[in-house]
């Protein structure tokens, strides 16, 4: 394989700014600000900076739409500037409409945006095959541009690892000090720019494959599209592998009707991912039949959906089970979309005698859109469902009064809790909680973190019937931190130990260990012993200290000793979670050591 040269890559260059100019305006915008954000990482205007960067990444797909309709219908000026026009409408639109915080862990934004990046790069797929050109057309196209991107994507990572080795072995040899940096600089400017002008630079010009022009006559073609090394990869690599996929699907199946115990786990996203193969294997042996006659070919184009058709209801019944108990969420509600469309997409093919590939790109379009837009989003869906689960307990145990919640009556039970619990955690750390924020006496744009979210919960008298309580805050007051003694120990550290945290290569003192149930010592970076510190957690949790409005002081000591040392601790605050184990979240206090003979 040979590498583009240098006037090649200008050639292609200029050409794709003739082609496509918004879409290389787009990736150029991107890319600077991209590398601003590697140079600044705590920059003040961090989300606004992110916010421009996912906007270009959709622009790309979205501009491109819009060329390929022009190039599609051959439109002219003034003409041809309207679908550039609609295509920058809408990504100004996304821009406007798109909440970013960089601090703050977010479900919506992420979603959506792959959602509609999807739709996008479908509708690169099928644009130009809207109208009656031939599914055999639209199929080469497609493999032509999935050939584009992968010898774009292999020639990006041959220059980024060559000139990464390179900037690495000049920073050794003499001794330059160049920031890490600057490798992230280079993987953006090579994806962003060189894999995108690429990846144009070879896009098609054409949309009509089936027939070539000799001597002004378009005579048919009657050569294979497949090249042997093509057709070796579909027929005896991922028909087989496909294969092996759902003979273990099959397997497994056959488990649950012999022990009649309904899946859990992580059997949807199994059964998706496997589902996606096989119909990315189905549409490149699309063609393959009119080339080879062999059973494995002929087979798999004739009975793959068939197949599928029993993995969609495991799927259903899997998601079902999840929905059932613990109510919808985006995660569950795209999961069900997708079960949705696998169905569609398996009866179409099953019933329908034209088998037109077209309808997989377009009907996926359809379904990310109105998975991340509308009324019945995924978003939508989440929220309606838990806002529903969680005013049934409300309504349930007499807590809503006068438009506002009111404290828990002795006759809440645990199952109720945790519901309530759950929906209230949902809402709250899913950008749902404006619904529920004047039910509680707060501002609609308010969203309490986990420790204000936990004291609300105690102030509702929830807490203290949750049978594993996922969070416990427990303050001292540490009255008698004068009378602190150290005398028979040999160290006294000050203590500020989070679960994040990683000690640095000198650092003498605590941490949290990396399971978080207990506290590692460190010496002069080195790490020397560990203190198991469960059964103080557990203590402070039995005790009910995560509800109680004092906590006596003689609970701030704890002792545990170690093969090698004998560790006391004062502590002034300690946060954790508890479901069967008890894991730290943070400690601070003050901890006395001595070594044992």
């Amino acid at each position: 394989m040979k590498l583009p040269s240098i006037p090649f890559l200008a050639d292609a260059f200029l050409s794709v700014l003739r082609r496509f100019p918004l879409v290389m305006v787009a990736a150029a915008i991107g890319v600077v600000v991209t590398m601003f954000l590697i140079e600044n990482e705590q920059h003040t205007d961090a989300n606004e900076l992110v916010r421009i960067v996912l906007t270009c990444s959709l622009g790309l797909s979205s501009f491109l739409c819009a060329a390929l309709v022009v190039e599609k219908w051959k439109m002219q000026m003034p003409v041809a500037a309207i679908p550039h026009l609609v295509a920058l409408g809408l990504v100004l639109l996304y821009y406007f409409t798109l909440e970013v915080n960089v601090n703050v862990d977010q479900i919506i934004t992420p979603v959506r945006f792959i959602g509609l990046n999807l739709a996008a790069h479908l509708g690169v797929a099928f644009i130009p095959y809207l109208d009656k050109t031939s599914v055999e057309d639209f199929w080469e196209y497609n493999k032509q541009l999935f050939g584009n991107f992968m010898v774009g994507a292999f020639y990006s990572l041959v220059i980024f690892a060559g000139l990464s080795i390179a900037i690495l072995a000049v920073n050794e040899l003499f001794n330059l000090s160049i920031s890490g940096k600057i490798y992230g600089h280079l993987f953006v400017v090579i994806a962003g720019v060189f894999n995108t002008a690429y990846f144009l630079a070879h896009f098609p010009a054409q949309f009509n494959f089936s027939s070539e022009t000799i001597e002004g006559q378009a005579v048919a073609t009657t050569s294979s599209p497949y090249t042997t090394s093509f057709k070796n990869l579909t027929k005896f690599i991922l028909i087989p592998i496909v294969a092996i996929y759902f003979l273990i699907l099959y397997a497994f199946s056959a488990k649950i009707l012999l022990t009649w115990e309904l899946p859990q786990g992580w059997v949807g996203k199994l059964v998706l991912g496997f589902s996606v193969a096989g119909i990315f294997t189905y549409l490149l042996n699309y063609l393959l039949v009119k080339y080879d006659n062999s059973v494995a070919v002929k087979g798999f184009r004739r009975w793959f959906f068939y197949i599928l058709l029993p993995m969609v209801a495991l799927l259903f019944v899997a998601i079902g089970r999840r929905i059932s108990d613990y109510g919808v969420t985006e995660a569950r509600y795209v999961v069900a979309t997708a079960g949705v469309w696998l169905l569609l997409m398996s009866l179409y093919f099953i019933v329908s005698k034209k088998d037109n590939i077209k309808f997989i790109p377009i009907s996926l379009a359809f379904f990310s859109l109105i998975t991340v837009l509308g009324p019945f989003s995924a978003f939508k869906a989440s929220e309606r469902n838990q806002l529903g689960r969680l005013m049934a307990v409300l309504e349930k145990n007499n807590m809503l009064k006068e438009g506002k919640i009111v404290a828990a009556s002795d006759t809440l039970s645990t199952e109720d809790a945790e519901q309530f619990r759950a929906s209230f955690d949902y809402l709250r750390g899913n950008g749902h909680f404006k619904q529920i924020a004047p039910l509680v006496g707060l501002p609609t744009d308010s969203i309490p973190d986990w420790e204000a979210a936990d004291k609300l919960l105690q102030s509702l008298g929830v807490q203290k019937y949750i049978a594993n309580q996922h969070y416990c805050a427990v303050y001292f007051n540490n009255n008698n931190q004068a009378e602190i003694s150290i005398s028979g120990y040999d160290f006294l550290y000050q203590v500020y130990a989070y679960d994040k945290t990683k000690p640095s290569s000198d650092f003498s003192g605590f941490t949290i260990s990396d399971g978080r149930t207990g506290l590692q010592y460190y010496k002069n970076g080195e790490k020397l012993d560990s203190f198991d510190i469960q059964p103080y957690l557990k203590m402070l949790q039995e005790k009910g200290m995560c509800d109680a409005p004092v906590r006596p002081d003689s609970l701030a000591i704890f002792e545990v000793s170690s093969a090698g040392y004998h560790l006391k601790f004062h502590a002034d605050n300690v946060s954790f979670e508890s479901d069967g184990t008890w894991q730290a979240r943070e400690i601070n206090g003050k901890a006395m050591l001595r070594k044992k003979q």
